[in-house]
């Protein structure tokens, strides 16, 4: 399966710095037993969020408040 990657942009509280990573919307594992795919919503307090499949760690992130661009 081809994904158009994607640069995710946002400020990470946890890590009290600005971080840019590169995503993808679906992601099949090795086996083919599953598949990710991404979710975005509106938190509690009116932030937009969007879960995505990190290709460079190889796992599903949360950005809060961030901007998209294609790669």
């Amino acid at each position: 399966m081809t994904q158009q990657i994607k640069y995710f942009s946002w400020f990470m509280k946890s890590r009290n710095k600005f971080a840019t990573c590169r995503g993808v919307d679906e992601h099949e594992d090795y086996y083919n037993v599953r598949t990710f795919k991404s979710k975005q919503w509106t938190d509690k307090n009116g932030n937009p969020c969007y879960n995505f499949w990190d290709i460079d760690a190889d796992h599903p992130r949360t950005a809060v408040n961030y901007s998209v661009r294609a790669a």
